[in-house]
């Protein structure tokens, strides 16, 4: 760009800007302007529901934000899974920091892994899962002999919840007591 150009790209924008500004002004726009985007916010004013939010990852994957025995963790939310599961890396690292004890292991079990695998886990109770404000105690979870097994929040949590509304289109997760 030359000074030229520069000064008449700045002109213009500023033009427009200004224009801009008359409209909200004759027109007593009183919204927000910005990058929202026009799914609706959670609402959580009905206090026997609670709307959670959930990141989409690729192939209509959903990640919900939970806490552990107070560690906050992101659990792909998955209706196919018949438990709570860990990684062992996961494990590991919840019990070298207390979020974990060796009185929370059950026992062991064979599971069945989506793509049809047969695999061993340990099998242990979780004192305490929060999901946006619920609490469920003593929730059954699996660790899967795998560093890198995902996170999944199965059946073992989901059947405490009770009845639950998923908004594939707003990512949003709905609790109802």
């Amino acid at each position: 760009f030359t000074f030229v150009t520069d000064f008449t790209l700045t002109k213009k924008i500023h033009n427009e800007l200004c224009a801009f500004q008359d409209l909200v002004n004759k027109t007593n726009f009183t919204g927000t302007i910005g990058t929202h985007s026009s799914s609706p916010k959670p609402n959580n004013s009905n206090p026997n529901r609670k709307v959670i939010k959930m990141q989409k990852l690729a192939g209509n994957t959903f990640t919900v934000p939970c806490k552990v025995n107070g560690l906050p963790l992101k659990f792909i939310f998955d209706t196919g899974a018949s438990s709570v599961t860990l990684s062992r890396s996961t494990a590991i690292f919840m019990l070298k920091n207390g979020y974990l004890s060796i009185d929370d292991i059950v026992g062991q079990n064979t599971y069945q892994m989506a793509d049809g695998n047969i695999s061993v886990g340990t099998v242990i109770r979780l004192k305490k899962i929060e999901i946006g404000g619920y609490i469920l105690h003593n929730v059954e979870a699996s660790i899967i002999d795998s560093d890198n097994a995902p996170l999944l929040l199965g059946q073992s949590a989901l059947n405490k919840l009770g009845k639950i509304q998923i908004d594939y289109n707003n990512s949003t997760l709905t609790i109802i007591k």
